[in-house]
Formats: structure tokens, C-alpha cells, sequence
């Protein structure tokens, strides 16, 4: 019995032990599992929102225009909030267009391509080559057949000397310029007085076989140089090309955009400061309805005139009257606010579409240049980044103001 008893004990024992190291196997043997979930931040990359443009340059010719279309296409991941503005450099004549004459005694009035010029140094009146040219019936006359040329100028001259067969009658008939040449085929108008020295009975068929004497010669040109009237429509709430903060996108620096070289330096454009963001309050430059056409700033501060005009899209709608996919101009700060988030590989309506030359165009515009600088700024389709100090800071507008009531559309939008 004692054997048999210690047995089964020793029995259950070996069980115990046995379950003993089941059990602590089964306390190792366990089951894990972890999954990431992660999501990219729906950030506006640099230039994932880009500004569309058909531009087909044209000389300022009164009453024509350009076409000058411009949309805005979001390319990133995230709805954005999109606004567009103008920078202007219009270069003009200080003198607009106005000519004046001086004998090469008067500092400037006779061109050196090779003296330092500054903005303000008279500039030449240009005389076109063709005007003179064989294929016009002229040709230039020898130097050692005119006495009173001065270094540099020349004598071009068609026409000449006809005998009538039946009578023998001489009559004459030519034409004479006076030019400067300052480099080759590079010439500046002249006033002058022009003589042939020899009696009609001596005088060759041609006139360019004359002999002719020169005299009273003055030099044409614009004086005082140039001008540039520069506006900013709107304040940039973003750095400019150099990474700095100004409330300028290109203003006050150089470079090449898109092809097209560029210096507006306050040294180059010749004002200092660079002038303070001026949003346009004039009737005559803000669009109010589809296919409107309104003036530019700089036209009006530079020339005081309305001549060159934008041609605005059909898209276009009033504080007084938001809808959903227009662009809406904020005479509060300057800025062309599309009315609604802008989706992911969706482009705007054009906002523009063409430049006008008005039929007016005068030679207050000899030898202009207008740079229209078409500004976009796009921010992620949130409240907060609308208000924010480091977004566009719209915080705080004056109740049932302009700004409010753009606020209060893009909001109303978000998540639409």
C-alpha cells in the first residue's frame, strides 16, 4: 500500500510538473501587432500653384492690343486660397516725347555711345536706316564733296538734276539728310541747312555727285533722359525673390523671370524709396463686371493718362454680389481674391485677357516701356491661415468692410 501510495504520488508530482512547464511555455508564447498610419501634411509646396500665362508681346501701337491672359492652376494636394495683384514699371521720356536741339557744343545733345549715361542723360532721337537707304532712291554723298560736316555726320541725298529732251530745260529735284551716325547704322536726326555749291549748268544728273555745303547743325534729343513711375497695388505677405520681407514681389530687385530680364534696384529705377503698396481706388481701374476694360496705376502717376488698359475675363463679380468661382477685386488692400477654395489640379478662370493700347496713344509714349508684374499668393484653404499674422493677416477687418465680407465667402467655402 505504502508502495503503491508513494507511486501515485510520485505520479501527480510528475504531472504537477509537467503542467508546470506547459504552463510556462504558454506564458511565452504570445501574438503582436502594429500598423503606422501616416498621413503627409497637406502643405503648399513652392510653386505648386503656378500662374498661367498666354502673352503675346506687341509694340505700344495706338489702337491695338495684346493678348494677355493670365489663371491661376493648382498643381499640389490641398485646397488653397488664391489672390492675384499688379507691380508696374512704366519707363517713359522725361520730356514726354517733346524734342529738343543743340549744337554739339551743348553737353549731351550730340550722342557718345561711348560717354557714362545715367537715366537722366539726354537721349538721341533715333533716325531709321531704311528711311535712307538705296532701296529709298538714296545714297550717301562723298565727305570730300561737303564743306560744314562735323565728326560723324553724314550726307544722304535722291533726286537730282532733269533735262528736258525737247527744251533742254533744267529743272531740279532732290531730297538732302543730315544724319549722326554715333555706330554703325546707328544714327541721331539732326536739324541742318543743306546747300548745293555749284551752278545748275555745272551740277551732275545725280545729286550725289554735287558739291554741297552744310550748315546750322543741331542735334535732336530727348532731355532729362528717363522716368519710371512705379506702383505695388498690394502688399506681398510672403518674401520676394531674395527671401526678405518687403511687401514686394519684385520690386527693388534683378533677375530674369521666365526669360525676361528685369532690374528694378532703386539705383536702376532712379526712386527711393520703392514705393508703399497703393491699392487702386479709381473707378476707371477696377473691373465691376464681365469683359470690363479698366486703366492701369502707373499710366496715370507717370503720363497722367488712361491709355494703357487691361481687358478683364467674364469671370468677374462685386463685394456687393460674391459668388463661387469669380475673382472679386478688394479695394481694401489691392488684391484680385478668387471666391472659393481652389481644388487640386483645378485652374481658375482667366482673370485677365488681353493689354489695349488706346487709339489716344500720343508721343508722351516715345520709347516707353511697361512691365505689368502679375503677383499670385496662395495660403491653404483654412480660417487660420486667412487671419494669421504669418498668412495673410485678414484678422480684424472692419465689420461689413470689403475684406469681412471676401472673409466671410472664403470661409463659408472651405470643405465645399
Amino acid at each position: 500500500m505504502k508502495e503503491r501510495k508513494k507511486k501515485k504520488l510520485l505520479a501527480i508530482a510528475a504531472l504537477l510538473a509537467l503542467v508546470a512547464v506547459i504552463s510556462g511555455t504558454f506564458a511565452w508564447i504570445t501574438s503582436q501587432q502594429q500598423r503606422i498610419n501616416r498621413v503627409e501634411s497637406a502643405a503648399v509646396v513652392d510653386d505648386s500653384v503656378t500662374v498661367n500665362e498666354k502673352w503675346e508681346p506687341k509694340p505700344m501701337v495706338p489702337g491695338t492690343e495684346a493678348t494677355k491672359e493670365v489663371s491661376v492652376t493648382n498643381t499640389g494636394n490641398a485646397n488653397v486660397f488664391v489672390r492675384v495683384s499688379y507691380e508696374e514699371v512704366l519707363k517713359h521720356l522725361a520730356s514726354e516725347g517733346v524734342v529738343s536741339h543743340g549744337d554739339k557744343d551743348v553737353a549731351g545733345a550730340k550722342y557718345d555711345p561711348d560717354a557714362i549715361h545715367t537715366l537722366t542723360s539726354h537721349v538721341p532721337v533715333k533716325y531709321s536706316k531704311d528711311k535712307i537707304s538705296a532701296t529709298n532712291g538714296f545714297s550717301e554723298v562723298t565727305a570730300t564733296q561737303i564743306q560744314g560736316l562735323e565728326a560723324k555726320t553724314k550726307l544722304f541725298v535722291k533726286g537730282g538734276l532733269t533735262i528736258d529732251p525737247t527744251t533742254s530745260e533744267r529743272s531740279v529735284s532732290y531730297e538732302a539728310i543730315v544724319v549722326h551716325e554715333y555706330a554703325t547704322e546707328e544714327y541721331q536726326a539732326m536739324q541742318y541747312t543743306v546747300s548745293p555749291t555749284e551752278a545748275i549748268a555745272d551740277r551732275a544728273v545725280s545729286a550725289s555727285d554735287w558739291e554741297f555745303e552744310v550748315r546750322d547743325l543741331r542735334y535732336s534729343y530727348y532731355e532729362g533722359g528717363y522716368e519710371n513711375a512705379v506702383v505695388n497695388w498690394a502688399k506681398s505677405s510672403l518674401p520676394n525673390k531674395d527671401n526678405t520681407l518687403t511687401g514686394h514681389a519684385l520690386l527693388g530687385t534683378k533677375g530674369n523671370r521666365h526669360g525676361v530680364d528685369y532690374d528694378y534696384t532703386i539705383e536702376t529705377l532712379g526712386v527711393s524709396p520703392i514705393p508703399a503698396p497703393s491699392a487702386a481706388t479709381d473707378a476707371d481701374q477696377i473691373p465691376l463686371a464681365n469683359n470690363d476694360v479698366k486703366g492701369v496705376q502707373a499710366d496715370k502717376k507717370g503720363l497722367n493718362k488712361n491709355h494703357i488698359r487691361i481687358g478683364y475675363g467674364v469671370d468677374i463679380t462685386t463685394v456687393a454680389a460674391l459668388t463661387e468661382t469669380k475673382w472679386v477685386y478688394n479695394k481694401d488692400d489691392g488684391w484680385f481674391y478668387f471666391t472659393e477654395p481652389l481644388k487640386p489640379s483645378v485652374t481658375t478662370p482667366d482673370l485677365l485677357k488681353k493689354l489695349i493700347y488706346d487709339k489716344d496713344l500720343g508721343s508722351e509714349y516715345t520709347n516707353a516701356t511697361y512691365d505689368l508684374v502679375v503677383k499670385m499668393e496662395a495660403i491653404q484653404a483654412t480660417e487660420e491661415a486667412l487671419k494669421d499674422s504669418a498668412g495673410w493677416d485678414l484678422e480684424g477687418a472692419t465689420t461689413d468692410s470689403d475684406t469681412d465680407k471676401i472673409v466671410q465667402q472664403l470661409v463659408a467655402r472651405i470643405g465645399a
